[in-house]
């Protein structure tokens, strides 16, 4: 069995929907696959994407990401979202809590981010004035931080395994996976990127590899022992694999060796 990764399908873009359709010319009935956000922001686009890839995987893990609970002409707020895409996850099989593939166990956290994952103090508050989730997200009264909401829906995953852990987010688990600054055209990114609460978590499971996405910026990389993937799903990209997915395990094989960090 392989495990693959693949975050930010978008699927409300006819171009993203073909590239996902054609995954079915190769067959990955024996393998995993980890979803890490971002599919749709409609539900019935969420349910739709996902029961596909259930067709053609003999398991998908998925968690959602920020554009899930967006509720745009949507009656219920956005932890209502939340549950209403866990609840669709279920009804066509994929799995949004711990379980074994390929000799490891696959652990999603759910997770939202925060600003004081901006430890360098430099993304710019005024690039955030038409950032979507402040218009499309609804937050109950009781919820207060949702990083800290969603970071206390995982403690019931935090718990010793009996095999190697893949563990998986939307959000970014360490600010040095997202570039300086002066890197990005989004200047406002590190207020909204990730969350410190991540790390520590897929840290506390002893996780050997995270899959996370939400920036789109592809990365590879290992630190402090742990190795961090983000494999969006880019439709103009016009090199490297002719699939989307991205190979982090393959049964009776070595886990593949990461990439060079691409910023200093």
């Amino acid at each position: 069995m392989r495990i693959f990764a693949l975050s930010d399908l978008h699927t409300d873009f006819r171009e993203n929907r073909r590239l996902i359709q054609r995954l079915a010319e190769r067959d990955y009935r024996g393998d995993a696959l980890i979803v890490a956000g971002d599919v749709a922001d409609r539900l019935e686009t969420v349910r739709e994407t996902l029961g596909f890839l259930r067709g053609l995987f003999a398991d998908v893990w998925f968690v959602p990401g920020n554009h899930e609970l967006w509720v745009r002409n949507d009656p219920r707020d956005s932890v209502q979202k939340f549950h209403a895409v866990l609840a669709a996850c279920a009804e066509v099989g994929v799995r949004t809590a711990p379980g074994r593939a390929a000799g490891h166990w696959i652990v999603p956290l759910f997770s939202w981010y925060d600003a004081a994952f901006d430890v360098r103090g430099e993304g710019v508050q005024a690039d955030l004035e038409a950032w979507s989730d402040n218009y499309f997200c609804r937050w109950p009264p009781d919820v207060g931080s949702p990083s800290a909401y969603f970071a206390t829906l995982n403690e019931r995953s935090l718990r010793a395994y009996d095999a190697p852990v893949v563990t998986f987010s939307h959000f970014v688990p360490r600010p040095e996976l997202v570039p300086p600054v002066r890197y990005l055209s989004f200047k406002g990114l590190p207020k909204v990127a990730g969350s410190l609460r991540i790390d520590q978590q897929l840290r506390a499971v002893g996780s050997r590899v995270h899959v996370f996405g939400h920036t789109h910026l592809a990365d590879d990389r290992v630190i402090d022992g742990v190795r961090y993937v983000q494999n969006w799903m880019n439709p103009r990209r016009s090199d490297g694999p002719d699939t989307p997915l991205k190979l982090i395990h393959d049964a009776g094989a070595e886990l593949p060796s990461a990439l060079q960090p691409l910023f200093c």
